[in-house]
């Protein structure tokens, strides 16, 4: 079944987002996370442990969803949750197994990575993401606080 072309945003953006992590989630379930995992553990282990509230933002996710996101992790042992110093904040860090599984599902990631590239053109894939960029900016700066 082929998919319908639409001249709405976010109904492209959506087909094409479902599409590649399709791609990327096959691919990673070889060590068995989904991209979304991946993204949250990587975001870890490049900035280090960061609030729930934090780590929401830098993924530009609502701090509910994030929280879902994050549960199954804790639970793998793949992150470990803490208090903060205000008890309401909830602190993530990446543990040891977490580093480990992230550090085998690099490679992985970094293969689909460069299917795209080679399949969409790496230029292609350069002005994507700026133009992703600047769409997103354009839409926090439209919605409402």
């Amino acid at each position: 079944m082929e998919s319908v072309e639409s001249s709405c945003v976010c109904t492209s953006l959506r087909m094409a987002t479902r599409s590649i992590n399709r791609l990327y989630d096959r691919a990673l379930a070889e060590v068995g996370v989904r991209v979304t995992a991946y993204s949250i553990l990587s975001r870890l282990a490049e900035e280090g442990p960061m609030s729930v509230g934090r780590l929401a933002e830098r993924l530009a996710m609502e701090r509910t969803t994030c929280t879902r996101e994050v549960s199954p992790l804790v639970n793998a042992g793949l992150v470990a949750m803490t208090r903060g110093s205000d008890r309401r904040v909830r602190m993530l860090q990446l543990t040891e197994f977490g580093a480990r599984k992230r550090a085998e599902a690099f490679p992985l990631w970094e293969g689909v990575q460069r299917r795209l590239a080679d399949d969409f053109g790496d230029t292609d894939i350069i002005s994507l993401l700026e133009r992703l960029r600047r769409l997103q900016a354009s839409g926090d700066r439209l919605s409402p606080a």
